[in-house]
């Protein structure tokens, strides 16, 4: 996809412009260097990484949190070693596709300066300068919305009736790949629609019989993963509604939605974040004096498709974040069509006072350059822990550090004594870091398979449910513990156990990560709340994050 984004930039025969040349070699020298940076980072792979990575050695139409697109790329990347940077590997190439794709759409809505714009905001946020040095879901399905997007450019300008067809069906796939990748995709066809409803001569383009392809295409990429949920009890779709967390009595957190928005200045760079806020206000209040006046109509029409594509996200999450809590990436998707509009706006929307204003220019180079120099001190700083410690990253990285080290730490006691007939875990991150770097030893150590101990009625995680600790394996069984609060729950599911152990890993010069090793011997699952899903009598204890 993404050699065709690039030649649909330039007509056959015609040659790119200065401009796209500079941008097409800036793209290329970063792709470049985050790879390079994949094979030279000291950091471990993210629990959440190493879980994807367990997905992939058996593949499947879906799996426990999220649709299978992330387990696929994985298991292409690793085809060339196991080792992180090639779990990582389809990140930068995603991010870099993603811009290519920003670049054709902006050319067909807009022009090629507005494209290429919309290209250089993308690949400079400090959330894509994060997510091309890990593999995450956000990576897989702000490409395929990207492809999207361009589809739908490609539809909302063509003349030619079978070339729109061609662009519903280009637009129907890569939805679907979006809806493999990430559920969060939703959010383009709640704008896709809204943008129907506000322009009708968009609404006229749609015929019945487009979106029949449309639906179709879209419907036939994600009808496995449909049936895989429809035969796995709704896994995915049932972890997607417990991670909103709306508990009654809990449900105004007006501080919660404060730091959502706080956070996403980080996400998309401050000055972007608030040229889209005044993006949205001005297309959203025709009265607003921050647009011009005498936008084309066609131009109008192009913008507020894009805005209908940005807003879904940061409105749904926003609700979200005031009822219960969002992480600042739950809006991601949003920031695809955001760029867009971003870049638009400043070509095309933005009123003249504004732009004339003498502080405009010096905040787009302040923009710029803090975003440069974000990207600059994250890949710098990740390169070594003494760096990381100078620049002040220890806490961004630290859950990607010494999950090596805790592995063998784990790897180290099962050795000294009698081969143990079980290695339990009760908490899923660390379960997923310890299947990924104990992956040698445990397939040299058939008889000590690594196990995950269930503290609730029903299983919470895809560990849970697909190896859980049982009496088969209970004999004689080392417990990993990493939260202090299940130790007694732990002791009941066993006729006896040893003697804790204090296990303590150093992350980096002041922090460590705590766990609590012991022996039980004759496990048999106690009896569950039937209401709560916890061990009877006990007290509830959460467990330290969700995805």
């Amino acid at each position: 996809m993404t050699s065709s984004s690039a030649s649909a930039l330039a007509p056959s025969g015609t040659p790119l412009s200065a401009p796209a040349r500079y941008v097409l070699w800036g793209l290329g020298l970063l792709l470049l260097l985050r790879v390079a940076l994949l094979f030279t980072t000291y950091t471990n792979l993210y629990p959440d990484e190493a879980q994807y990575w367990l997905w992939s050695r058996e593949l499947d139409f879906g799996y426990y949190s999220k649709p299978p697109m992330i387990a696929w790329l994985i298991h292409i990347s690793t085809l060339f070693g196991d080792r992180e940077p090639f779990v990582r590997l389809f990140a930068p190439f995603l991010h870099l596709g993603a811009p290519l794709f920003l670049w054709g759409a902006g050319k067909k809505l807009f022009d090629e300066r507005t494209g290429l714009t919309a290209a250089v905001i993308y690949s400079l946020m400090p959330g894509v300068v994060l997510s091309s040095a890990i593999i995450s879901t956000d990576a897989a399905l702000m490409f395929f919305l990207a492809a999207t997007l361009y589809f739908y450019s490609l539809f909302l300008t063509t003349e030619v009736e079978r070339d729109r067809t061609r662009a519903v069906l280009g637009m129907g796939l890569a939805f679907g790949c979006a809806a493999l990748s990430k559920y969060a995709c939703v959010y383009f066809l709640i704008g896709a629609v809204a943008h129907a409803v506000f322009a009708p001569s968009v609404r006229k383009l749609w015929s019945w019989r487009r979106l029949a392809v449309f639906l179709g295409a879209f419907i036939l990429l994600l009808s496995p993963n449909l049936y895989w949920n429809a035969t796995h009890g709704f896994q995915t779709v049932s972890h997607t509604a417990d991670n909103a967390n709306w508990h009654w009595g809990k449900l105004f957190n007006p501080l919660s939605l404060l730091k959502f928005w706080r956070d996403q200045f980080g996400v998309f760079g401050p000055v972007p974040f608030a040229c889209l806020i005044l993006a949205l206000f001005g297309l959203f209040w025709r009265g607003a004096p921050v647009l011009r006046r005498d936008i084309p109509a066609p131009v109008r029409t192009a913008l507020i498709g894009v805005a209908c594509l940005t807003a879904p996200p940061l409105v749904f999450v926003s609700i979200q974040a005031f009822l219960s809590r969002a992480n600042a990436n739950w809006a991601a998707s949003a920031y695809v069509p955001a760029s867009l509009l971003v870049a638009a706006l400043v070509w095309h929307g933005f009123s003249v006072a504004l732009k004339s204003h003498p502080l405009a220019r010096w905040v787009v180079i302040l923009g710029a350059t803090f975003q440069v120099v974000v990207m600059t001190v994250f890949m710098v700083g990740v390169v070594s822990p003494d760096l990381s410690r100078a620049l002040g990253l220890g806490n961004t990285v630290k859950r990607a550090r010494a999950w090596d080290t805790t592995t063998q730490a784990v790897i180290t006691a099962a050795q000294a004594g009698p081969p143990p007939s079980a290695i339990a875990v009760d908490n899923r991150n660390v379960y997923n870091a310890v299947a990924y770097y104990g992956r040698d030893w445990f397939t040299a150590h058939p008889e000590t398979p690594l196990k995950a101990w269930v503290r609730e009625a029903h299983p919470k995680s895809q560990a849970e449910t697909e190896t859980p600790l049982t009496e088969s394996v209970g004999q004689n069984v080392l417990i990993l513990s990493y939260v202090d609060g299940f130790l007694p729950d732990i002791r009941h599911d066993f006729a006896s156990t040893g003697p804790n152990e204090s296990l303590k890993i150093a992350i980096d010069h002041k922090r460590t990560r705590d766990f609590t090793l012991l022996y039980g011997y004759g496990f048999k699952r106690a009896p569950r709340d039937p209401v709560t899903g916890h061990p009877v009598g006990a007290g509830i204890v959460q467990d330290d994050e969700a995805e």
